[in-house]
């Protein structure tokens, strides 16, 4: 989940939600809730939360091999990696080996 931080305590939260529907696609379910502007448009939330994907789209469509390897303490990570690194640990509990990238069909 991220957390914006907005002045006089406007919070926005956006929740991303991965769920694996074949070996190649994931459907991202994306519900999100904010304590400011109640009344006006929400556009402006789904802009911003498509151009965050954009940024790593092109990234992620090119990455090679396609699997993502589910042991990541080899690989440097940020804070906002946290989602990522535990839903890779969280597959790699299910037994998994590794996990398909989405968009890399």
């Amino acid at each position: 989940m991220l957390t914006i931080h907005f002045p006089n305590e406007g919070r926005l939260w956006i929740l991303n939600l991965a769920s694996p529907v074949s070996a190649r696609r994931t459907r991202l379910f994306v519900p999100w809730a904010r304590n400011f502007d109640i009344d006006t448009s929400v556009e402006d939330i789904y802009a911003f939360n498509a151009k965050v994907f954009a940024e790593d789209q092109g990234i992620v469509e090119r990455q090679r091999p396609e699997e993502l390897p589910l042991q990541s303490d080899d690989e440097p990570h940020f804070a906002a990696d946290r989602t990522s690194v535990a839903y890779r640990r969280l597959l790699k509990k299910m037994g998994l080996t590794f996990a398909p990238v989405p968009g890399s069909e």
